[in-house]
């Protein structure tokens, strides 16, 4: 996998259920069709993670030293309320009613693509957010993806 792109606006229905855009699910491998884990995200947003790419991750997880503590409560407060989903005969996924409340999601979302995994923002969050860091972004730009020549 190259990684996933686009950003994509949806609503999600009154039960919770979010449908996957079209475009999104074109960007994913065939074993990765409608299966999926969702948890929090490390800012107030969710992640949607294929089945493969939370494989990936699990096993950083278990490569974690459990007798530190900083790594026991890494792996808990990542994994807190993660959940399996799959996606229906229509291409929804039902959005887990904890892990809405903990992100803020009410009907309108965003989900934006992450490298290798999706963020499901509330709408209003997520355009607060990147209105206030785009104006850092020339800033973060040069300091994260700036200058390489320490690496010729």
């Amino acid at each position: 996998m190259t990684g996933f792109i686009g950003e994509y606006h949806c609503k999600l229905d009154v039960k919770g259920r979010m449908l996957i855009p079209s475009d999104m699910r074109k960007q994913l491998s065939p074993q990765d069709q409608g299966q999926f884990v969702i948890s929090r995200g490390v800012d107030d947003c969710l992640s949607m993670y294929t089945s493969s790419e939370w494989g990936v991750v699990m096993s950083k997880l278990r490569k974690l030293n459990r007798f530190k503590a900083k790594d026991r409560k890494f792996a808990r407060m990542f994994q807190k309320g993660a959940t399996k989903v799959m996606a229906d005969g229509s291409g929804r996924v039902l959005l887990p009613k904890g892990l809405l409340g903990w992100a803020g999601i009410k009907k309108d979302v965003v989900v934006v693509a992450n490298v290798d995994l999706w963020e499901i923002w509330d709408k209003d969050c997520y355009e607060k957010i990147m209105n206030n860091d785009w104006n850092e972004f020339d800033a973060l730009a040069a300091d994260v993806m700036g200058d390489s020549s320490d690496e010729e």
